[in-house]
């Protein structure tokens, strides 16, 4: 017998909302000589919905953990049907090889969408072979690295080697249980890992040729697949972590509320670990809990907590009006100085070099006028010397004696 292997693409395709205008009836011909007239065309790319939200050429759908415009915030909070009483966590590390999945570079970065979507896909089918397990809540990929030829069972760290990609994958994760306290939780937890690792054993070697199926994990399990013997977690977060969408999980912790098992962000309002958003709203992003501020088309905010806010239209009133009162404070000043110039220049021309003018006539500031002969037969206005040839000296001055009256 003759196996068909078959390998599935995925061709991903986006859409592109094409709007066609013609030129109205009634419009006529183009002129003579003119190049025709063609249509306008304006091209509208399509909303890209995240976080598998789709579009319905209006607004994004998103799935019942997210929101927002685009889907790209997830809910603040998650209740878990649990009392918090008596209620423990459990884990437990193995590892195992993927063969129809290559190594690339994209899958050490936690948020790239390569990693994302194979751990959705590897969550989804390793719940299918842990499920039937009591307690199982779900896994959490420790490390994902190139597959080796042979492990013997033993733990391989790699820190510095580099290895090609296109090798497989190995993926060492963490396995989470939900129990109840008891006197045999040894026995429970090594009854819980055999469990583990006869159904991983039982799954490699059913699966046959899997290599080219990529809607399977295709596993090769080692003998001795545990990597960490199963203990009792510290604390309940790793449920919440379980809970919590893809890309979001480090966001989320486990609180008692009444008790029960809360899963809270620091978006979630009155815990204590609440980020206070002063004129804001906190939203869950793939970047962690940030708060977004309101009207900033209005305001300047101050800190990552939009502690402090600043009214742009104040600003540029005040900024306006401080301009408009220095422009006039500067323009009084010039004023003042420039009336004061003028009028120390003229005083300076006026009283000291009267005989200079054009004309030789002066009038002073009591009223007289004042007549230089000799400027005006064509003397020299610069060699001025008065003439005493008309007065005659001979003829006495009587100067009356002062005297004095009393006031009227």
């Amino acid at each position: 017998m003759t196996a068909i292997t078959t390998t599935t693409s995925t061709v991903t395709t986006t859409a592109t909302t094409t709007t066609t205008t013609t030129v109205p009836p009634g419009a006529g011909p183009p002129p003579l000589g003119a190049p025709p007239r063609r249509p306008l065309t304006s091209a509208l790319p399509a909303v890209v919905c995240q976080n598998g939200g789709t579009y319905d050429s209006i607004k994004c759908l998103c799935l019942p953990d997210f929101y927002g415009p685009l889907c790209e915030f997830s809910s603040d909070s998650v209740t878990i049907d649990s009392p918090v009483e008596g209620t423990i966590v459990a884990n437990v590390e193995l590892v195992v090889t993927v063969t129809n999945f290559n190594y690339t570079e994209e899958l050490q970065d936690p948020l790239s969408q390569a990693y994302e979507d194979f751990v959705r896909h590897f969550r989804q089918e390793m719940a299918k072979i842990y499920g039937s397990v009591p307690g199982y809540e779900g896994v959490k990929i420790l490390r994902i690295g190139p597959a080796t030829s042979s492990r013997q069972g033993a733990r391989v760290r790699r820190a510095s080697v580099s290895l090609p990609a296109g090798t497989g994958l190995e993926v060492e994760h963490e396995v989470i249980f939900r129990t109840i306290a008891s006197p045999n939780l040894t026995e429970e937890f090594q009854e819980k890992t055999e469990k583990l690792v006869q159904k991983l054993q039982e799954t490699a070697e059913s699966q046959g040729d899997c290599k080219h199926d990529l809607s399977v994990v295709c596993l090769v399990v080692s003998s001795s697949p545990v990597v960490k013997n199963m203990t009792e977690s510290p604390s309940l977060d790793a449920l919440c972590q379980q809970r919590a969408p893809i890309g979001y999980q480090d966001y989320y912790y486990a609180l008692n509320m009444s008790n029960a098992i809360r899963c809270v962000t620091k978006c979630t309002a009155n815990t204590p670990i609440t980020l206070d958003c002063y004129h804001g709203q906190c939203h869950v992003t793939r970047a962690g809990p940030q708060c977004f501020c309101w009207d900033e088309s209005l305001y300047w905010y101050t800190g990552t907590q939009c502690s402090g806010r600043i009214s742009k239209v104040a600003t540029g009133l005040g900024l306006v009006a401080t301009v408009l009162l220095i422009s006039c404070i500067v323009f009084v000043v010039l004023l003042v100085k420039r009336r004061k110039e003028w009028r120390r220049n003229a005083s300076s021309s006026i009283g000291d070099s009267w005989y200079e003018n054009d004309g030789g006539i002066w009038t002073s500031p009591d009223g007289f006028l004042f007549t230089n002969n000799g400027a005006s037969a064509g003397g020299s206005l610069r060699s001025f010397t008065p003439s005493l040839d008309l007065v005659n000296t001979d003829m006495p001055m009587h100067i009356a004696r002062p005297s004095l009256r009393p006031p009227p």
